[in-house]
């Protein structure tokens, strides 16, 4: 999976690509973002091109969470869309993760 990384400071934003996040992905997503969590400890991923998550999408956000979590670091949203948003609030998400409406916001809270 071909994914944009962009290094502000201390924080990588990653741009997921396609328009869906969804099972068929996860496998790929994994091992593509493994060493990305390992040498970075504020990740954002940038969602603005997402428009569908389905369940294994989102259950792959709190596993990375959770990765990063672990050694320290901090993981966020960013540039959801409006029905990405909707589904976020729908199950909790808001609670779960860091959710910036901007890249610029998300560095401001990891600065």
């Amino acid at each position: 999976m071909n994914f944009e990384q962009e290094k502000k400071g201390d924080v990588i934003f990653i741009t997921l690509p396609g328009e869906t996040f969804e099972a068929a992905m996860v496998e790929t997503f994994n091992r593509t973002i493994a060493p990305v969590i390992e040498e970075n400890a504020f990740v954002v991923f940038d969602l603005s091109n997402i428009r569908f998550l389905d369940s294994m999408g989102c259950g792959t956000l709190v596993a990375c969470q959770k990765k990063i979590n672990e050694k320290g670091g901090k993981m966020g949203l960013c540039c959801a869309q409006k029905q990405v948003k909707a589904v976020f609030q729908l199950i909790g998400f808001s609670q779960l993760f860091d959710v910036f409406d901007t890249r610029k916001e998300a560095l401001t809270g990891y600065s």
